[in-house]
């Protein structure tokens, strides 16, 4: 093997080893939530609903198998494009890990498991809540592209746009209705904040 290729393999390497380091980092940081939950806050409502943690869990299973067993990898045979598209995957999959843990340290006791609203729930619009109304969803969906892209696989891709971004706008909705019905200023965080991609032009509702 000459050495450019040994280089662009050590590259490759070095770059799909960003996959298991940002998905354990994320699992550790949804375990420490659970650990961490409070179990006797008073729950003003609660909307249960199939989309939560352990479905969440379930599509990740289903990404990993697609990309452990080559189901719908897409062969790049140059070096140079093949990297290029590995760091893009690098860079979502690090940017929403890093997402991930600003969202759920600025989200603190408020997190929950189910769209749960507590007697003493606070509105969360700062950090990472300022670019987008549910970053821990947006994160988990740069999360899964990325790794698409990590892994030139087609067939993950394809399932996170089909069923996990249509889930995670579902889990969102009815977070947004239980939100709507508690804090009177939502809906202008509505308007100048995207739900899971930030709006490029804020509407701030003003009338012409």
């Amino acid at each position: 093997m000459s050495e450019p290729c040994c280089t662009a393999a050590l590259i490759e390497h070095v770059l799909k080893f960003s996959a298991p380091i940002t998905t354990t980092v994320v699992f550790a940081a949804v375990a420490r939530n659970f650990a961490s939950a409070s179990k006797s806050r008073s729950i003003a409502d609660r909307r249960p609903s199939i989309v939560g943690t352990v479905s969440m869990l379930g599509f990740f299973a289903c990404a990993y198998l697609l990309i452990k067993f080559h189901v719908g990898v897409i062969a790049i045979d140059d070096d140079h494009a093949r990297i290029f598209i590995e760091l893009i995957g690098a860079a979502l999959m690090a940017a929403g890990c890093i997402v991930n843990l600003l969202g759920r340290l600025v989200l603190g006791q408020n997190w929950a498991n189910q769209a749960t609203m507590y007697e003493d729930q606070t509105l969360i619009t700062k950090g990472v809540f300022s670019v987008a109304r549910h970053p821990l969803y947006a994160s988990l969906i740069w999360m899964f592209y990325g790794s698409a892209l990590l892994y030139q696989n087609a067939a993950a891709a394809i399932a996170t746009t089909l069923i996990f971004v249509p889930a995670m706008y579902y889990r969102a909705g009815l977070e947004e209705k239980l939100l709507s019905s508690r804090f009177p200023d939502y809906e202008t965080y509505q308007k100048s904040v995207g739900m899971l991609f930030p709006k490029l032009i804020a509407n701030e509702g003003r009338k012409p």
